[in-house]
């Protein structure tokens, strides 16, 4: 979840100034802060958590409470590298009315950014966490966990898999729950993709004999106002669609998106089909139409004999920001988002529908789907929401009691 650091180019002068004395570093900031301030330090580590190779400072205090024994709520700082300091203190993340400090994470594991935990409970054994990496702008959402009682639910967004345990259906039950598992496909805000989603063969396990008989790839990239999803299809069988019609795409293989409009209080989802005819033509129909006025088709493209780009508008997706209204969705801060998607590849081997490879580990339904985290333009991974830990900016003169709040 990482932008270019911006850098301000100074002019160069024909006479000679006196030389800028260098920014005071974080960790003098902090040092000289709390000497002043008689604040209580809980925690303090170091790790890379905006991916440019250079260590960044954690630390998390509080101070004793003027009126009882206790202390207040713990706040933690960041402190980049590069100068951008951020502060996180309070809730959001659910119903938490405590916030615990983070520890310094185990050894890293090979192929995942180092990130930062935070972590908080609630009196009904409520647990919620996120894990984040940074840029300039703040923090960045790459993974979450919330649980109670009757579920556990966590999402990671380096591997794109969300898990959901329940257990609200037999209060005698004393094994773990089989988690249902679907992708939390992730679509970049970069240049290049996120890397492929995972998929499950959903229906038809039976008649499949491995990715080579049907096998999909699924990529997302954000582009401004558009997401585009890549989509890269294995069939040693292909069958072309006759025609555009969607008895016609249905008998052939295809691809299907399905998702849930934004604004529109039903579960109906929408439903696209896309396929290709036998001289390499794309051909495309609504196996159920969206709710809105315009029913045009998306833009959809064959880029290769194995592989098709269908270009949605993000505003298809999720929420449009209103004038004058600031839009959360869930743990995102807008222009990031999250939508209810999932792609499906349909295996038909001349025979009619075989097997479905999916982004949900169960049959695809109206009450089936995967998620898709929009990242906002220039970023990797989406922006957390402001709401969540009260997250913001802080600057050289911000004094450590003023972070505490009420």
């Amino acid at each position: 979840m990482h932008t270019p650091h911006w850098f301000s180019l100074l002019g160069l002068l024909v006479t000679a100034t006196p030389a800028a004395s260098a920014p005071q570093s974080f960790g003098d900031w902090f040092d000289a802060r709390v000497k002043a301030e008689k604040a209580v330090v809980r925690e303090r580590f170091q790790l890379d958590l905006d991916g440019d190779g250079k260590e960044d400072d954690v630390v998390c205090y509080d101070f004793k409470d003027a009126d009882g024994p206790g202390t207040t709520t713990p706040v933690i700082l960041v402190g980049l590298a590069t100068g951008e300091r951020f502060a996180m203190r309070g809730g959001g993340l659910g119903p938490i009315d405590h916030v615990d400090c983070p520890s310094a994470p185990s050894p890293k594991t090979k192929g995942r950014p180092s990130s930062l935990r935070l972590r908080g409970n609630g009196l009904t054994g409520y647990v919620g966490a996120v894990s984040l990496l940074f840029d300039n702008k703040g923090p960045l959402l790459v993974g979450g966990e919330t649980g109670d009682r009757y579920h556990a639910w966590s999402m990671d967004l380096v591997s794109q898999r969300t898990e959901l345990s329940s257990y609200e259906y037999s209060e005698s039950q004393t094994e773990d729950p089989v988690p249902n598992r679907s992708a939390s496909m992730l679509a970049s805000g970069t240049q290049e993709p996120a890397p492929p989603a995972p998929v499950w063969v959903s229906w038809g396990k039976k008649n499949w004999s491995g990715d080579a008989d049907a096998g999909l790839k699924v990529q997302w990239l954000r582009k401004g106002t558009t997401v585009t999803l890549i989509a890269t299809l294995l069939d040693d069988q292909p069958v072309p669609a006759a025609d555009a019609s969607a008895k016609a795409i249905l008998g052939a293989d295809h691809l299907e998106l399905w998702w849930r409009e934004p604004d529109v209080d039903s579960k109906r989802a929408v439903q696209l089909g896309v396929a290709r005819t036998a001289d390499g033509k794309p051909v495309a129909t609504w196996f159920q139409p969206p709710g809105r006025k315009d029913k045009a088709l998306p833009s959809i493209r064959w880029t290769a004999p194995d592989r098709f780009e269908v270009d949605l508008p993000v505003s298809w997706l999720v929420p449009k920001p209103r004038d004058g209204v600031t839009v959360h969705d869930g743990d995102m801060e807008p222009p990031s988002g999250l939508a209810v998607v999932t792609v499906v590849f349909s295996d038909s081997d001349g025979k009619g529908q075989e097997t479905l490879v999916s982004t949900t580990e169960k049959r695809p339904g109206a009450e089936v789907f995967s998620s898709l985290y929009l990242a906002e333009p220039g970023s990797l991974y989406p922006r957390l929401s402001k709401g969540v830990f009260s997250w913001v900016p802080i600057q050289q003169g911000t004094t450590l009691r003023e972070l505490v709040g009420e």
